[in-house]
C-alpha cells in the first residue's frame, strides 16, 4: 500500500516512550512491512532554553567556560536522543522491519514535515497526542496534518 513510511515520535521528554509513541510505532511497522522500503523513523528535540545575560556584566573568561557547559550539555543531550531513538527503533528491528533512524534539532512543526518532503515519504505516522505537548491535537499535529506531502496516520493507544 505505502512504500515509504516516516514515523515521527516525540522521545525528548521521556524516560520511556509515551503510550502515544508506542501506538504510532506499531501502527507504523505494520505500514512498513511488505514495502521494499526501510521504516524510517524520526525524532526532533529542542536544546533548552538559556537565559539571557547582557554582555557588559559578562567577561570573555565567563563566555568561553560558558560556551564550553553549553557545547559539553548539547553533546549530553544529543547521546540520550541517541540512545532513546536506539531503544524505541529495537522493537521495530525485532520485527523483522529495516530501520533508518533520524534525529534532528528543531522544530518537530518543521521539521517533521521537512523530512517527509525530503525522503519522499508516501506516509507519516505520529502519535494523536501527548502530554508533553509535543505531538498534541491542538497543536504539533494539527501543523503537521496541514502541511504534510503525505497522507498522515494519527496513532492512539486502544483502552
Amino acid at each position: 500500500m505505502f512504500q515509504k513510511v516516516l514515523l515521527a515520535a516525540a522521545l525528548q521528554h521521556w524516560d520511556v516512550p509515551s503510550p502515544y509513541a508506542i501506538a504510532a510505532r506499531e501502527v507504523a511497522v505494520q505500514l512498513a512491512k511488505g514495502s521494499s522500503h526501510p521504516l524510517y523513523v524520526l525524532t526532533v528535540y529542542n536544546y533548552p532554553v538559556l537565559p539571557l545575560v547582557r554582555p557588559p556584566l559578562v567577561g570573555p573568561t565567563m563566555v568561553e567556560e560558558s560556551r564550553q557547559i553549553l557545547m559539553a550539555e548539547e553533546a549530553a543531550l544529543h547521546a540520550d536522543m541517541e540512545a532513546k531513538l536506539r531503544d524505541y527503533v529495537h522493537a521495530i528491528e525485532q520485527a523483522g522491519v529495516a530501520v533508518v533512524p533520524l534525529i534532528r534539532t528543531g522544530s518537530p512543526r518543521e521539521d517533521v514535515v521537512r523530512v517527509a518532503a525530503e525522503i519522499g515519504a508516501d506516509c507519516l505516522v505520529i502519535g494523536a497526542h501527548s502530554k508533553r505537548s509535543v505531538f498534541d491535537l491542538g497543536g504539533t499535529a494539527q501543523a503537521i496534518c496541514q502541511r504534510a506531502p503525505a497522507v498522515v496516520v494519527m496513532a492512539s493507544p486502544g483502552r
